[in-house]
């Protein structure tokens, strides 16, 4: 069971890879976080509700993308309702147009990152680090700026390996 779960919705599921694969490549493996659309991570016969809540349940930190149209969804809302009744760690990250002051009410009650703001990448690193006990990383590490209805201005830089592979990644949401 992975100890990061990224809740999102299926439209910006290119903005929840991103992140997963920058906490992933940033804190290492015991980071690796879990994503339900992941089809190597939920597998053909499984009983994908079942696997979601059994994630949930094992989680140190819900990650929380966060849109104005995901904070309108369902899934997102039960996803961040089942973490929060468990006490779980859980961090709103706004994403395209949506911004901490744009939160609304329980999510505005929580410390936030908005990935569209400078250094916050890092701040969300530095903090799933410490929920989880991880060092916290050194150096400077930063994922692309995303803002716009229409993609992402890429600003990382980190080492090469990461680069190329978080690249490939944003090009789906352009």
């Amino acid at each position: 069971m992975a100890q990061v779960f990224i809740s999102f919705i299926h439209e910006e599921v290119g903005y929840a890879e991103a992140v997963k694969d920058f906490i992933s490549r940033t804190l290492g493996p015991p980071a690796a976080p879990f994503l339900s659309s992941d089809r190597f991570q939920v597998y053909a016969g499984e009983k994908w509700i079942d696997r979601i809540m059994d994630e949930l349940r094992e989680a140190k930190v819900v990650i929380l993308m966060l849109s104005e149209e995901s904070v309108k969804r369902p899934w997102v809302n039960f996803e961040a309702g089942a973490a929060w009744t468990r006490n779980i760690v859980t961090i709103p990250v706004c994403i395209r147009r949506l911004t901490k002051d744009d939160l609304p009410k329980p999510y505005s009650s929580l410390q936030a990152v908005d990935l569209n703001s400078v250094r916050e990448d890092e701040y969300l690193a530095c903090s799933v680090a410490h929920y989880l006990g991880l060092a916290k990383p050194s150096g400077r590490m930063q994922m692309p700026q995303i803002g716009g209805d229409l993609g992402v201005s890429l600003k990382y830089k980190s080492d090469q390996t990461a680069y190329t592979s978080l690249d490939a990644t944003l090009k789906l949401l352009n």
